[in-house]
């Protein structure tokens, strides 16, 4: 590995900010989630296409990933900082989390405007709260069906974090069970992820080989302790 975990991580290179306006608007995501879990982690043991987004372990969205790329890219173009996610299981949907987007790099991928997100603040639920209820309270329309994404404006995004964030974020407990899965997934099929043929934990200590144009350290390196945090 030619950059170390540390040296890559945002705000250093090849991290650009993504500068968003103060009344930027959103994306509501949808995401498969764990059926093994009492949480709505996200699918860590689905046969044949184990999930690595959200990627909580590193705050990233589609650094390890190819999957919705259409939606990275119009966070960028857009500087939409707000993005959401709702888990899906058993035909339910709810709104269970959510990045505050920091920075973008361009992604390891063939699609030309294919980026990498990472978050500069988290928040996750222990139990999602359905759809239709945020629709009641936020006066959005997210309950109706949608394939993967939904755009949000400014002011859905903000009554929206409202909502969320009045709840305790269990960020600490999702870890917890994602490493409880891979390690399931070990020990039956001998990788944490199978069809990547992966052992290793996803960390910012493999994530060059996801990352384009990864360029040198500077000599002073920002420090990271600030740069990606969980709120």
């Amino acid at each position: 590995m030619p950059y170390s975990g540390a040296s890559i991580r945002p705000p250093n290179p090849p991290w650009q900010e993504l500068n968003a306006p103060a009344d930027a608007g959103g994306y509501l995501s949808i995401y498969y989630s764990e059926d093994l879990s009492n949480l709505p982690i996200r699918w860590v043991t689905k046969p044949g296409d184990t999930k690595s987004d959200p990627n909580i372990e590193t705050l990233t969205y589609g650094m390890f990933s190819f999957c919705g790329y259409q939606t990275r890219s119009g966070i960028v173009i857009r500087k939409y900082p707000h993005l959401f996610f709702a888990s899906s299981r058993k035909g339910e949907r709810g709104l269970s989390g959510y990045y505050h987007i920091g920075w973008f790099a361009k992604a390891v991928s063939d699609k030309e405007r294919d980026f990498c997100l990472a978050a500069d603040a988290a928040h996750f639920i222990e139990n999602p709260i359905p759809l239709t209820k945020v629709d009641r309270i936020c006066g959005t329309n997210v309950a109706q069906w949608f394939r993967t994404v939904r755009l949000l404006s400014g002011v859905e995004c903000k009554k929206m974090l409202n909502l969320i964030y009045c709840r305790p974020n269990a960020i600490s407990a999702y870890l917890e069970e994602i490493y409880r899965l891979e390690r399931f997934n070990l020990a039956h099929g001998g990788y944490r992820y199978f069809r990547r043929q992966q052992k290793e934990k996803f960390s910012w200590d493999i994530a060059a080989q996801y990352l384009k144009e990864v360029q040198p350290p500077s000599r002073e390196l920002v420090p990271t302790a600030r740069a990606i945090r969980s709120t």
